[in-house]
């Protein structure tokens, strides 16, 4: 969960720097971006299997990863758009 996390922050900052260079390496980092947070949603569910944490977090948490793989898929979305 620490490494899946931190991906999404990292690659979104990779992501940024990209962008004046590269449109590729641009939306490259947003979609692996992406994939971090789907992945974090997974780590929620078995955290909250395991016994880790409570449900209600498990949900919070699996829920505000949804939001942020839906603002990075609208900044794709958008990116296209400009391309």
């Amino acid at each position: 969960m620490r490494r899946a996390s931190k991906s999404v922050c990292a690659n979104i900052a990779e992501s940024y720097s990209r962008q004046r260079t590269s449109g590729a390496d641009y939306k490259r980092f947003l979609v692996m971006a992406t994939g971090s947070a789907d992945e974090m949603q997974v780590w929620c569910s078995f955290a909250r299997d395991l016994g880790y944490i409570s449900a209600d977090t498990a949900e919070q948490w699996r829920q505000s990863y949804e939001e942020i793989a839906r603002m990075l898929n609208g900044l794709m979305k958008a990116w296209d758009k400009q391309q």
